[in-house]
Parts: C-alpha cells; sequence; structure tokens
C-alpha cells in the first residue's frame, strides 16, 4: 500500500503545480492586457478627434409653437478647378532636350544639376553610373 499513497502524494503534488503555473498565466494575462489597455487610453487621448461636419438637425415643430425661420449657413465649395491645358508644360519640354543617349557625354555636376531640376533625389557623392541609372529610371 505504501507505493499507492506514494503514487496519489505524487500525482496530488503535480496537480498543485499545474494549477499553481496555471493561475500564474492568467495574472500574467491579465496584467499584460491592463497594460495594453492603458496604452491605448494614453494614446486615444493625446490623438486630436476629428471634427464631424456641420449637419442641420431639423426639430419637429408642434402646432402652437411660434415657427421662426433658421439660416443654414451655405457650405464653401471646396473643391479644386481645374484648367485644361492643350500643350505640354515648359518644364517638360526641356527636360526632353536632355535625351537618355546625350547624359553618356555629361559631367557628374552636370547630372546632378539635371536631377535637381527633376526633383529627383541623389547622394553627392553617387558615382556617375548611379546617376545615370537614376535619369534612365525617371525618363
Amino acid at each position: 500500500m505504501d507505493l499507492t499513497f506514494v503514487a496519489i502524494i505524487v500525482l496530488a503534488a503535480m496537480i498543485f503545480i499545474l494549477s499553481g503555473m496555471v493561475g500564474y498565466l492568467y495574472w500574467q494575462q491579465t496584467r499584460l492586457t491592463q497594460q495594453i489597455h492603458s496604452i491605448t487610453l494614453a494614446l486615444t487621448s493625446h490623438l486630436t478627434p476629428v471634427p464631424a461636419p456641420y449637419v442641420p438637425v431639423e426639430q419637429p415643430v408642434s402646432e402652437h409653437e411660434d415657427v421662426q425661420e433658421v439660416e443654414v449657413p451655405e457650405e464653401e465649395d471646396d473643391r479644386v478647378s481645374v484648367e485644361h491645358v492643350t500643350g505640354p508644360p515648359p518644364e517638360q519640354t526641356e527636360v526632353q532636350e536632355d535625351d537618355v543617349d546625350d547624359i553618356q557625354s555629361k559631367t557628374v555636376k552636370q547630372l546632378h544639376e539635371i536631377l535637381t531640376r527633376k526633383g529627383i533625389p541623389f547622394g553627392k557623392r553617387d558615382s556617375k553610373t548611379v546617376l545615370l541609372e537614376l535619369l534612365r529610371a525617371t525618363a
């Protein structure tokens, strides 16, 4: 009978240890969710809320109340007007004169000027081959 008592004690100890481990994991999970919740509250308090658009709300008017007309402010038209252009912009004609085949004979300084005119970022220490590849990629 001593062997069965030892087996029961070992199993009870294992169950006790496993339940302690499960409790510890539950406690850690609860702490983690609380920390995440506090972080989200801190972030949302620092972000500015986007104001809702103005929408006039009509209220029902009973027959016995004096009816007054309410002026609703007109919204401004914030759309951008587009002009129709028939020819290419003047900058584009200048860029076309720097043909891809012609840029091989340019110096590094001239390639820097072309890239600056086109608005393409480049490194000041880039080699001529890198500058040429940038120009070919954007051509």
